[in-house]
């Protein structure tokens, strides 16, 4: 591995490890906020089904274009979005509303799993890959545990509100370590 790739491995591991933690903190608290949003358990399957669908046709097309224009672009791309849907869900008070910021998820969710895939692609060596792979999901589920451990004792001390507005401001300003992420401009 080149000394470029593993400081940009470094970056994209760090990124994701701090998104994880943000995540793991509201991971089961999103969804008690989804269910109270949604007015009802078979509104709830709605919701949830629009992001999965959203997502599976977002692939696709994330994949197609951070082949031409890069994986970086995307990787703000999604960092924005999902700080604003953070802070919506706050705000929101109807199911239409809600919706579409499922809507807004399936679509960050869909770029977040490919780029993320085809940026390790792209700072791996292909026989050191499974190993780089596994270590890189090694460390940031180890981060999204330690979210998942302490968004609980944050809900009881600070309320979800506080939560999904703390990990809003967390994941803007994480966005300032892609600065440093450097890709190869030869994209085929």
């Amino acid at each position: 591995m080149s000394p470029s790739s593993a400081r940009n491995l470094l970056i994209f591991t760090t990124v994701s490890s701090i998104w994880a933690i943000v995540f793991g903190f509201i991971g089961p608290f999103y969804v008690l906020q989804v269910e109270k949003l949604s007015g009802g358990m078979e509104k709830l399957g709605i919701a949830f089904s629009i992001m999965v669908l959203v997502q599976s046709l977002t692939t696709y097309f994330a994949g197609r274009f951070s082949d031409k224009l890069g994986r970086k672009p995307f990787l703000f791309l999604t960092a924005y979005t999902d700080a604003t849907t953070l802070f919506l869900y706050t705000v929101i008070e109807e199911t239409y509303q809600l919706y579409l910021l499922q809507a807004m998820l399936g679509v960050t969710n869909g770029i977040a799993g490919t780029i993320g895939t085809s940026l390790l692609g792209d700072l791996t060596i292909k026989e050191k890959r499974g190993r780089t792979v596994g270590r890189f999901n090694a460390i940031v589920s180890l981060f999204a545990a330690t979210g998942l451990f302490l968004g609980g004792f944050l809900v009881k001390l600070y309320g979800l509100k506080f939560l999904f507005y703390v990990a809003s401001i967390v994941v803007v300003c994480s966005t300032v370590f892609l600065f440093f992420l450097k890709e190869d401009n030869n994209k085929s």
